[in-house]
C-alpha cells in the first residue's frame, strides 16, 4: 500500500511537471480525438501487404533470436566467475552491460549506414542486442544452479564449456523462458526499428502515418497486434509444457 501511494503522490507531482493537467491539453485530447475517432477503421485491400511486412518482421526477430541465442550461448560461461576465470568473467559481463545501454534503435542505425536500409539492418541490429541480453540472462542462470549440483559436476572432472554444457541441461526451463521472451521482446522492438529504415512494418507504418492515412497505418498496427499476441500464446503453451 505504502509503494501505490508513493507512486500514486510522484504521479501527480510529475504530471504537474508535464503540463497534463493543464485543462488546454485535456481540451485539447477531446477535439483531436473527436476528429480521429471517425477515421479509424481498416483497409481490407492492403491485408496482403500488411502481411507481408509482418512476415518479414517475424524473419528479422526470429534472425536476431537464433544468432543471439548461439553467441549467448558460447559467451555467457565466460561472463560467469563459476566457469571462467574472474578477470575473464569481468571483461564479458562489461562487453554484454555496455552493448546492452545502447538502445536497439541506435544499433538499427549503425547498421543502416553499414549495410543499408532494409531488414537486413534491422535483423543484425536484433542479433547484437538479444545477444547482450541473453548472455545477462544465461549467466545469471548459470550461477542460480544448486551448488550441490556444481560441485558434483566439478567433482566428475567438467571445466570450462563442457561444464557450462552440462549446467544449462539443468537449467533448461529458465534458458527456453529467457529466449522465448527475446522473440517477444523482438518482434515489439522490429516493429520501432522500421521507423529508421531497418526494415520491418515499422516502415511502412511511418509512411502512412506520415501521409495521415489513418485506416492504412491501423490495418498494420492490427496486423502486428494479432502477430504478437500469437506468438505470446505460443510462447505461454511451451513454458507450461517444458
Amino acid at each position: 500500500m505504502r509503494i501505490a501511494t508513493f507512486m500514486l503522490i510522484l504521479s501527480i507531482i510529475l504530471a504537474f511537471q508535464l503540463n497534463l493537467i493543464d485543462p488546454k491539453i485535456i481540451g485539447l485530447i477531446a477535439v483531436n480525438s473527436a476528429k480521429l475517432i471517425p477515421e479509424l477503421g481498416i483497409r481490407v485491400d492492403m491485408l496482403g501487404e500488411a502481411l507481408k511486412a509482418v512476415y518479414e518482421t517475424l524473419i528479422m526477430s526470429l534472425f536476431g533470436v537464433s544468432t543471439g541465442t548461439l553467441i549467448a550461448y558460447i559467451v555467457a560461461p565466460l561472463a560467469s566467475p563459476l566457469i571462467a576465470p574472474p578477470s575473464i568473467a569481468t571483461t564479458g559481463r562489461l562487453l554484454a552491460n555496455t552493448i546492452r545501454t545502447i538502445p536497439a534503435i541506435l544499433w538499427a542505425i549503425l547498421f543502416v549506414i553499414l549495410v543499408g536500409p532494409g531488414p537486413r539492418a534491422g535483423a543484425l541490429a536484433l542479433s547484437i542486442y538479444t545477444a547482450a541480453y541473453l548472455i545477462k540472462f544465461f549467466y545469471e542462470a548459470l550461477e542460480s544452479t544448486d551448488r550441490e549440483h556444481y560441485d558434483a559436476l566439478r567433482v566428475m572432472g567438467l571445466k570450462g564449456l563442457p561444464l557450462a554444457l552440462a549446467i544449462y541441461t539443468h537449467i533448461r526451463r529458465q534458458i527456453v523462458s529467457s529466449i522465448l521472451f527475446m522473440l517477444e521482446y523482438n518482434v515489439r522492438t522490429a516493429t520501432i526499428l522500421g521507423f529508421v529504415g531497418a526494415g520491418g512494418v515499422g516502415y511502412y507504418i511511418l509512411q502512412y502515418l506520415n501521409l495521415l492515412n489513418y485506416q492504412a497505418t491501423m490495418t498494420f498496427v492490427l496486423v502486428t497486434l494479432i502477430l504478437v499476441i500469437i506468438i505470446d500464446l505460443l510462447s505461454y503453451i511451451i513454458r507450461t509444457r517444458i
